[in-house]
């Protein structure tokens, strides 16, 4: 039988893992996400599975805002809404970056 002491240690304990397993699933889907070349097929095909590409941007938006407003999003990048645009029916939109301009040595 448990004590309310021990019972509160376990709960905490609980508690405390939640952040760091919430992060590291979602730097996981963003370092999936970024697949090169298969980033727009990847967001097409995510209604196959029962979520739209816009519900996925918004949770994993919310979940990085809240974590990183409590100190807790660590390394966790923030969704650049220049490269994934959400659009009216619910998909995305990904637009590559621009590729950095080279720059000639001076002579």
């Amino acid at each position: 039988m448990s004590t309310p002491h021990t019972t509160a240690a376990t709960i905490a304990e609980i508690i405390a893992s939640v952040p760091n397993f919430v992060v590291s699933q979602m730097a996981r889907a963003y370092e999936l996400v970024n697949t090169p070349d298969q980033q727009q097929a990847i967001f097409d095909a995510m209604p196959d599975f029962g979520v739209t590409p816009a519900q996925a941007l918004t949770l994993y938006m919310t979940m990085q805002t809240a974590l990183s407003s409590i100190g807790l999003a660590g390394n966790l990048s923030a969704a650049d809404l220049t490269i994934f645009q959400p659009q009216p029916d619910g998909s995305i939109l990904y637009v590559a970056p621009p590729e950095p301009l080279a720059i000639d040595p001076e002579p």
